[in-house]
Formats: structure tokens, C-alpha cells, sequence
């Protein structure tokens, strides 16, 4: 049993890993990651393990202060997303979210706090 649990910790931290074939992009701590499909595209925190925004992210943009994020929010658990619709989020580096915004309300905090432009999209998820 004890090599049992041994193993399971390795392929679980081996999945977490900076390398792992999930991560699409990175920025210090936070990750966007994809475990079986890109739909499911999340932003994760380490090492606290915490998801802040969920799926369906298809852009991401950074500074030193904020994290910004185009979302198309997910439908049939996760396996699907409504292009239809546009949530914009801006995470600061402290872990705190806002969001959803319309992009109205987005475009008017982007000036005031000085946001980042998005510098990735997933053409696949837009």
C-alpha cells in the first residue's frame, strides 16, 4: 500500500509540474492549464492549488501588478463554452479576482489601473 501512495504522489506532482504537457502558459505562480481538453482552460495558483478563474479562458495578458482574462464560460460541465458570450476577469498578483466584467466595465477599469494588453490568444477557443 505504501508504494502504492508513493507512486500516486509522483505522478500527481509529476502532473503539476512546471513541465507538464497542461500548462499553456505561465506567469510566476499562476498557470492557465488544460487537463484533458483545451475547453476546460483554467488559471491556477501555486503552490496553493487554487483555481481562480475557470474555463473556458481563451486570452491572457500580464504585468508586474495584473493578470487579465477573456473567458467563454463553459456549459455541459466543463466539455463544452458559449462563444456568444465574453467575460473579461483581472486577477491581481494577491490572488484577488474581479469578475466577470462586461467588457465595458473592463475597459473602463483597464485605463484606471493601468492593464495590461492580452498577448495570448488561443485562436481554437475565441
Amino acid at each position: 500500500m505504501r508504494i502504492f501512495l508513493n507512486t500516486l504522489l509522483l505522478i500527481v506532482l509529476a502532473a503539476c509540474s512546471e513541465w507538464s504537457y497542461d500548462t499553456q502558459w505561465k506567469s510566476g505562480d499562476f498557470r492557465l492549464i488544460a487537463i484533458d481538453t483545451l475547453s476546460q482552460m483554467t488559471l491556477l495558483h501555486e503552490p496553493s492549488s487554487m483555481f481562480l478563474v475557470e474555463s473556458t479562458i481563451f486570452a491572457v495578458g500580464d504585468d508586474e501588478k495584473h493578470i487579465v482574462l477573456k473567458q467563454h464560460p463553459s456549459t455541459e460541465g466543463g466539455r463544452e463554452f458559449d462563444r456568444s458570450v465574453t467575460n473579461y476577469f483581472i486577477v491581481a498578483r494577491d490572488k484577488t479576482v474581479r469578475g466577470p466584467l462586461t467588457k465595458e466595465q473592463f475597459d473602463a477599469l483597464s485605463t484606471s489601473l493601468s492593464l495590461p494588453p492580452f498577448t495570448k490568444v488561443f485562436d481554437e477557443l475565441q
